[in-house]
């Protein structure tokens, strides 16, 4: 494969993971709180559900790309390590991308679970406590699961964005470890 197509699919990858990641921040840092302002809860709740759902059809097509081209990238890779031998870990390269996977697998784990279920179940039992005064113990236990997916969804996130960075650098990947 050509140093332009790899540059081609590099570019690709960085914009899948920007969306990927900057979807995670701005929902974070801007429309939870913002919708959290809303007086009205069913009007608030129609809305995050509203958001969740286009952006969780955003997300799965940024994570598509960043799958192809992350492995699209894989094999012109494994030719460069394969020159400090048949060893994987013979480089740093390796071990760092048998991190990065770990990591991107742990995130995957917890973002799924987030959006597929804890996420609507939150929704649906703020739907039904729409009206009360204040939330069932189920909704602030659930929420409570939702909230530390999310962080560590992003937090796990940013480490597959750092290991990315790490092997990107041929210069400190491609050194034997």
């Amino acid at each position: 494969m050509s140093e332009t197509v790899i540059s081609i699919l590099v570019w690709l990858h960085v914009i899948g993971v920007a969306i990927w990641l900057g979807g995670q921040i701005v929902t974070a840092a801007c429309v939870i709180p913002a919708l959290r302002a809303v007086g009205d809860r069913t009007i608030w709740l129609n809305a995050l559900e509203g958001f969740t759902r286009r952006f969780g059809r955003i997300g799965i097509a940024a994570m598509v790309v960043i799958v192809i081209t992350g492995g699209a990238m894989i094999d012109p890779r494994l030719d460069q390590v394969e020159n400090f031998g048949e060893d994987l870990y013979a480089a740093r390269w390796g071990y760092i991308f048998v991190i990065k996977m770990a990591l991107w697998a742990v995130m995957i784990a917890l973002i799924g679970l987030h959006q597929f279920v804890f996420g609507p179940r939150q929704l649906e039992l703020a739907r039904e406590s729409a009206e009360a005064d204040e939330d069932t113990p189920e909704l602030q236990r659930v929420r409570r699961i939702t909230i530390a997916l999310s962080i560590s969804g992003l937090l796990m996130t940013l480490l597959v964005a750092g290991a990315g960075a790490f092997l990107g650098n041929h210069n400190f990947s491609m050194l034997p470890s």
